[in-house]
């Protein structure tokens, strides 16, 4: 595939923001009508295309080399084109799945032979190359036994990402054969995830401009498990309002090609109901699932040190929780531990919000006494302090799991900040949970009363959960603390502070109360769980506190020490890795199309092309 890249600079127009369809410098002298406008540009995201098919010439703003070094990473060797001539069998391979060699041309699929960490050695490759412009910014090279590699250092990107720059719609498959089976029936604003089933944010945030200004996206991964996930994590990052998915008649859209339906297949799509108005349609499905399946899951936690939380409280998601307490009874850290095993054992992320815990870095380090389960400063109680090799391991965990969210750069953290900055983590990281610690450190705007702006604002979290489907957790402090021989009573959500609606609009709430003294214990109290299958509203858990860690386990009991990695624990070299990265090379995906062509007679390679 050629590209027609042209200086940004020719473009003519008075405007530097929004869209702009204009007159191509590159064609319209060589054109009959002189009039059209036939280049698309988006100032915002500095990227043009002319829909002109003489021409269509792409234009960007921005150097695409540049970058690629201020980012940190490496271009893959140029010459690409040294590796064009393909082996019949490769070319009968692709004949077999109705990929014909003009297709194999037009996306520039090379074969080379090179090093698999799968087998220590250089074997033979089907080479699917990224492009970005006219550059190549990555590389993927499959064997035929479906090992994989990439550059080392390659930047992550979707696949034929200049497919849909100007476009209104957009279709998302999950890997790079499903891209050249919508070709082959003339569909071709398709792009492809990078590493199969996997979710990854960098490639996410690598494409941005290039999605924003899609209107409509076609998810179209695999039809299976792996692939309904990943979908509903696309969904979930892209809102679901502006998707729809794609339901095919075998696997994947190579299939449904070879079968000679995707044609039809490919228009056989079901809509995300969030647009407000729902059918029994539109729900059937859930429906049957919940007749079949019985009740909806919850968020349960499976750590032990929680005793019988999951009696008396779980959480939904979709759901606006507030969680409150007495100043310095610990609602805080008990909702840190409480959300981080929640990171642990399912395949979610997080986002805090919590301007009171400053600096970020000391507010990081608390995370990883609770993970790790030891101090981070000190040896206390005889729990020695948390080692750099634990340290590491902390960080290879939350690196893509844990995200802290602060204003920088002079901006100011109100309400309209909160919502923008969410909806771009949403996007940008696949966020499941946000913890807002605390509700009193957001500012409203505007000439509103309190009362009118904590209506608002609750009303405004409770729809953003319930169209994104996460789950919102606010940290709220309590005003009206009452006092009973000389200790506060236990707050409710009526003593929040400012309104009522803290308890009658939030779906679920609960206190964390602490009981000073030699003996002193916390208690978890369910205050409002909006479905009975939830929990029971007014039942506590006693726990006892573990100093060292900041962890709580159940009155009584012992508490946990080990760390809660440990089942993932990978050797680290601290001396030569004080901040170790995952080289692309190392990391190995499984896919599902097979390579049963052979150009190397060497058996050893056990490569059969």
């Amino acid at each position: 595939m050629s590209y027609n890249i042209q200086n940004w600079e020719l473009i003519q127009s008075n405007k530097n923001t929004g869209t702009a369809k204009l007159k191509c410098p590159a064609c319209t002298d060589t054109r009959k009508n002189k009039q059209d406008r036939s280049l698309y540009v988006n100032f915002n995201s500095g990227i043009g295309k002319c829909f002109n098919d003489g021409c269509n010439a792409l234009f960007f703003r921005d150097s695409i080399e540049k970058s690629i070094v201020n980012d940190n990473y490496v271009l893959p060797s140029q010459e690409w084109h040294n590796y064009t001539n393909l082996s019949d069998a490769l070319v009968k391979y692709f004949e077999e799945r109705k990929i014909n060699q003009y297709t194999l041309k037009k996306f520039n699929i090379t074969e080379e032979r090179f090093y698999q960490p799968a087998h220590n050695k250089e074997v033979n490759n089907v080479v699917f190359n990224y492009f970005e412009g006219d550059v190549l910014v990555n590389k993927k090279y499959r064997s035929g036994d479906k090992k994989f590699t990439q550059s080392k250092s390659g930047k992550p990107i979707f696949y034929n990402i200049n497919s849909i720059i100007g476009e209104e719609e957009a279709y998302i498959v999950e890997g790079e054969i499903d891209v050249l089976s919508f070709d082959e029936i003339g569909v071709y604003n398709v792009i492809s995830i990078p590493n199969g089933a996997n979710d990854n944010d960098n490639y996410w945030i690598n494409s941005e401009k290039y999605l924003n200004g899609i209107k409509k996206f076609y998810i179209a991964t695999d039809n299976d498990a792996s692939g309904n996930n990943v979908a509903e994590k696309i969904a979930q990052r892209l809102g679901r309002y502006r998707c729809e998915r794609i339901i095919f008649d075998g696997k994947d859209a190579n299939e449904d090609l070879k079968a000679g339906v995707l044609r039809t297949t490919y228009r056989n799509c079901k809509k995300y109901p969030v647009s407000g108005s729902f059918t029994t349609e539109d729900l059937i499905d859930k429906m049957m699932d919940l007749y079949n399946q019985g009740l909806p899951n919850c968020i349960e936690v499976k750590n032990p040190a929680f005793g019988g939380l999951n009696g008396i409280f779980k959480l939904m998601y979709g759901h606006l929780v507030v969680g409150t307490g007495i100043p310095s009874h610990g609602k805080s850290n008990f909702t840190e531990w409480l959300v981080l095993n929640y990171l642990l054992e399912n395949d979610v992320k997080a986002s805090f919000f919590s301007p009171e815990h400053q600096p970020m870095e000391l507010h990081m380090s608390t995370f990883v006494q609770k993970v790790i389960g030891k101090n981070y400063f000190f040896e206390i109680d005889g729990t020695p302090r948390c080692s750099k090799i634990e340290l590491m391991q902390f960080h290879q965990w939350a690196n893509q799991k844990l995200y802290l969210t602060s204003p920088e750069n002079g901006e100011f953290a109100n309400w309209d900040w909160i919502f923008e900055k969410f909806k771009e983590q949403i996007y940008s990281f696949g966020i499941n949970i946000f913890v807002i610690d605390a509700w009193n450190k957001v500012e409203f705007t505007g000439n509103k009363t309190e009362r009118e702006n904590i209506t608002r604002t609750l009303s405004r979290l409770t729809q953003f959960a319930q169209q994104n489907n996460v789950l919102i957790i606010v940290i709220a402090h309590p005003t009206k603390m009452k006092k009973e021989d000389g200790v506060y009573e236990r707050p409710t959500l009526y003593d929040v502070s400012g309104s009522a609606d803290f308890r009658n609009q939030t779906h679920d709430g609960y206190c964390i109360y602490r009981y000073f003294g030699d003996d002193g214990y916390t208690t978890f109290t369910n205050l409002k769980t909006k479905y009975s299958f939830q929990g029971e509203i007014g039942e506590s858990i006693e726990y006892d506190y573990h100093k060292p860690s900041g962890r709580y386990y159940p009155k009584g009991g012992r508490p946990q020490t080990e760390s809660l990695l440990q089942k993932n624990e990978t050797p680290i070299e601290i001396e030569t890795a004080p901040f170790p990265m995952i080289a692309l090379e190392d990391v190995k995906t499984v896919f599902d199309n097979d390579l049963p062509f052979n150009t190397n007679n060497d058996e050893t390679d056990q490569v059969p092309f």
